[in-house]
């Protein structure tokens, strides 16, 4: 509860310092600063909602979570858009630091802390994250597989504007079905996937996105693109709630949120690294290149998925 309530102020924080930025180097400091606190929020969700769930249950609460962030993904840049568009932008940032501190007091006054007393004896440093092979195994398959699909987000308008003279106005709606797809759909697609190993739902998901971004390549028309937008909409609803739902299981409960903010990591560390090495690929070697490294570094995060599945299926 602290962590979430936390996360809140800051960003609001944040979003007030930014209707007074007036250069680059002061924006790019606040940007850095944003991308440290706004994953304290998500992180001290899912522990809480490990706490109050049972095992069985979480993949489908953590599925309810993610149909809410799609909403919210949705809905928040038309509202902000409209009030950019008839107020400015300094209005749409008060807007939403004004909402993040109301969340902030609703989360104070309505929740309740479900986080377990720590016992005296109890360490209480990162070391014990660290010594878990089996879950930095895990985070690294899964950091592999989140790389080739983070560049569908932040590589595509680029390569759909330079190469096909489809703008950012037309390529925003690729990502408003992504979320879309999301809330209609999350719900069921984990149910489903509940059915079967983790293991092998991760693999199914991580291979999903290969399949997706080895496409790329061959497709011409903005239709096409809506497609291959839609197919690694798929795998993300089958690998994210999966691979969630199986760490916050995998945690001791007094490293629940250790265990939930290492997971919220990877996808910061795709975000650094994955643009950058595709980036070098298409001024070096050819834009369409960008979706074969990424479908590639993607198999090597099914592949992993698939060994450990086949590990788990061999002892049973």
């Amino acid at each position: 509860k602290v962590m979430m309530i936390t996360g809140l102020v800051l960003q609001a924080g944040n979003l007030l310092l930014m209707t007074q930025a007036t250069s680059i180097g002061s924006w790019l400091v606040l940007m850095a600063v944003m991308g440290v606190v706004s994953p304290l929020f998500s992180i001290g969700g899912n522990a809480m909602v490990a706490d109050l769930i049972p095992n069985h249950q979480r993949a489908q609460a953590y599925a309810l979570l993610r149909m809410a962030i799609n909403l919210g993904v949705v809905t928040g840049p038309l509202i902000g858009g409209w009030i950019i568009a008839e107020h400015s932008f300094q209005t749409a940032f008060w807007t939403a630091a004004s909402l993040l501190l109301l969340l902030a007091g609703l989360a104070h006054w309505l929740l309740q802390e479900t986080r377990p007393e720590v016992k005296k004896d109890t360490p209480r440093s990162n070391q014990g994250v660290w010594k878990d092979r089996h879950f930095i195994t895990i985070l690294l398959f899964y950091t592999f597989s989140v790389m080739g699909f983070i560049e569908m987000f932040i590589l595509m308008p680029i390569y759909l504007k330079q190469n096909f003279q489809i703008l950012e106005n037309q390529s925003s709606l690729l990502f408003s079905v992504n979320a879309l797809i999301v809330v209609l759909f999350q719900y069921s697609t984990t149910r489903w996937a509940s059915r079967f190993s983790p293991f092998l739902m991760m693999a199914v998901g991580a291979l999903i996105y290969a399949l997706a971004l080895g496409s790329i390549p061959f497709l011409e028309t903005f239709v096409f693109f809506t497609v291959a937008m839609m197919v690694p909409t798929i795998g993300e609803m089958v690998i994210n709630p999966t691979v969630t739902s199986y760490v916050s299981n995998l945690a001791p409960d007094n490293m629940r949120a250790r265990y939930m903010g290492m997971l919220e990591m990877v996808y910061r560390v795709a975000m650094g690294t994955s643009p950058l090495v595709a980036g070098l690929i298409n001024d070096l070697v050819a834009p369409s290149w960008i979706w074969v490294y990424g479908s590639l570094i993607t198999l090597v995060g099914a592949a992993g998925f698939i060994s450990l599945y086949l590990g788990r299926f061999g002892k049973n």
